[in-house]
């Protein structure tokens, strides 16, 4: 039997996460974006504010994101059609339909029987094996499996686009140095009042806000920040994207060998 041209997917979905990521590092290695500290109006409070000079690239990471996880379900798909093909069945509509079934109840899985007959036991058994509803009886959850994941992603990538830059504000890191116009408004500052915002990653967007009870005078000192480009799930759930394509791309290859596993143990001979 020969896995070729899945295994081919697999590769390029690899491919394709290792170019997302170097375009992400290239883009945020640039100065595309940097902030700065602005003092309000009544000098009693200061800013910092992002500045993006050069917006992400969304619609190609996008694009890349969407077709590495749209070859990770053809793997798996083709896998499935493949041993149908060797178990003998011929009708191209037939085949043309047929999917890899990923099946998060028992009873979807029971529901996919009439579909799956034309499959041997053995590899029955395997993709039963490997179904998202098993896993709670492994100790995991259904919200951590990645065949469920992959199967939203590769429905929703059709449609619009799955990747965002999402700053996190717990990466924020500032030292200012805030010199007041009074001794007397600088010790009515203390402690510092300093808030964290949850900033949208836009051109002027406010990461954190200093207030003071004394007038500021000047703001100096050096700042760092950390985004994350996040792909968000059907569901609302957000994930680092090349994270959670290292993780897919890594767990099909588990689910791929374990199935071709199967078949040569059922051929008795090695798979081409």
């Amino acid at each position: 039997m020969d896995f070729s041209d899945q295994i081919s997917r697999l590769k390029r979905a690899h491919q394709l996460g290792a170019e997302l990521s170097a375009g992400i590092h290239a883009w945020g290695g640039s100065s595309s974006c940097s902030a700065r500290a602005r003092i309000a109006e009544d000098r009693l409070s200061w800013e910092l504010q992002l500045q993006v000079s050069q917006p992400p690239p969304l619609a190609d990471w996008g694009f890349r994101f969407g077709e590495a996880v749209n070859h990770l379900r053809a793997a798996l798909d083709n896998l499935a059609v493949a041993i149908a093909r060797q178990s003998g069945v011929t009708d191209e509509k037939q085949l043309k339909a047929f999917m890899f079934p990923i099946c998060g109840t028992s009873k979807e899985w029971k529901s996919r029987q009439k579909a799956l007959a034309c499959l041997p036991d053995w590899s029955r058994d395997a993709l039963e094996q490997m179904q998202p509803f098993q896993r709670p009886e492994q100790g995991g959850t259904l919200e951590e499996d990645l065949l469920l994941a992959l199967r939203d992603l590769d429905n929703s990538t059709k449609h619009h686009l799955q990747v965002k830059p999402d700053l996190t504000p717990q990466t924020i890191e500032h030292t200012p140095a805030v010199e007041f116009e009074t001794e007397e408004g600088a010790a009515a500052s203390v402690p510092p009042d300093t808030e964290v915002l949850a900033a949208p990653f836009e051109d002027g967007a406010v990461l954190l806000r200093h207030r003071t009870k004394g007038r500021i005078k000047s703001v100096q000192g050096q700042y760092s920040f950390a985004a994350q480009v996040q792909a968000v799930l059907p569901d609302g759930r957000t994930f680092g994207v090349t994270d959670l394509l290292a993780a897919l791309c890594e767990y099909v290859r588990v689910v791929m060998e374990h199935v071709i596993g199967t078949a040569e143990q059922a051929e008795g001979k090695s798979v081409a």
